[in-house]
């Protein structure tokens, strides 16, 4: 049997351990956030620079410019359905497509069914 003083040693080590890998995943985090900071701004300034509203950015845009904006993501060779949203895809994307095709339809078409 280990003694007490053992038991508490180890536990201690594992301890600060520990600690040493929350500080890392702190790090990595404010690391992510100022990244997505970074690429936040960068974002909106590129719709700004094409005259494109952007989320966050109100809703004064024009009616159907949220449609356009996604199929300008898709042509830029990133995912727009729920799946994938976001990453960057190397082949067309049939749920992407699915997507897009419902989006455009009138509203009135999508509810008839």
């Amino acid at each position: 049997m280990q003694s007490f003083f053992k038991i508490a040693k180890d536990m201690e080590a594992k301890l600060h351990a520990l600690l040493a890998e929350m500080q890392d995943i702190k790090n990595k985090a404010r690391q992510l956030e100022e990244e997505n900071a970074r690429l936040r701004k960068g974002l909106a300034d590129a719709c700004r620079e094409r005259g494109i509203a952007c989320a966050g950015q109100g809703e004064t845009g024009k009616t159907g410019e949220g449609f356009i904006n996604l199929l300008e993501l898709y042509d830029q060779g990133f995912h727009v359905c729920n799946l994938n949203f976001g990453s960057r895809r190397t082949v067309d994307c049939l749920f992407c497509m699915a997507f897009l095709r419902k989006e455009h339809e009138p509203r009135a078409e999508r509810t008839e069914g």
